[in-house]
């Protein structure tokens, strides 16, 4: 059986290939939408779940991996900003304060099985000016990101600190995907 990724980020691709999972990509047409009493948790666990059932297919021996990541501050959901402005919005309200950032995921199997979970990590952003806020929007880096920063790009240089799974943050908690994978049955190589 393969592996499938139901996401279209660069940076599962590549955290999934770090652990030596071989898979193909398979974008999916979710609606993205949550009813208004979902905490946070709940939040991405229904969207990575919505996202993996998009892309599986019953005559498919596969498993089906969706994700879904939040950035959280005061109550309010962050995801992936709709623009410049936004961007912007979003950085300025985060930088000098401490977040939480939330990654679902869920995996499938053929057999109709499967494993959702999610990862809740700590983030202490540093004091920035708007300068280079702007400078960094700018760049274009933070504009599919949620709470519009990218860890593991040059956003880094705004985080001061890390409290959790690093690999949530980025946007797949490879420890919770390696377990889940493994209790539905697909073996590592290495």
């Amino acid at each position: 059986m393969k592996v499938i990724l139901a996401s279209s980020s660069p940076r599962r691709t590549q955290l999934l290939a770090q652990i030596g999972v071989e898979h193909e990509v398979m974008i999916p047409e979710a609606d993205e939408t949550y009813p208004a009493a979902l905490n946070p948790g709940q939040v991405v666990e229904t969207l990575a779940l919505r996202k993996a059932r998009a892309v599986a297919k019953p005559a498919v021996q596969a498993w089906v991996i969706g994700a879904d990541t939040i950035v959280v501050k005061d109550g309010e959901i962050y995801g992936k900003p709709q623009d410049a402005s936004d961007a912007k919005r979003m950085l300025c309200a985060l930088q000098g304060q401490r977040h939480e950032v939330f990654t679902g995921v869920a995996v499938l199997d053929a057999r109709g099985r499967s494993r959702i979970g999610h990862r809740r990590v700590s983030v202490d952003m540093t004091p920035v000016d708007e300068g280079a806020v702007v400078s960094y929007v700018q760049s274009g880096e933070p504009l599919d990101k949620a709470g519009a920063y990218s860890v593991q790009g040059s956003g880094a240089r705004f985080i001061e600190r890390i409290e959790g799974d690093y690999y949530a943050v980025v946007g797949l908690p490879l420890s919770m995907i390696a377990r889940f994978l493994t209790e539905l049955g697909y073996h590592f190589s290495g």
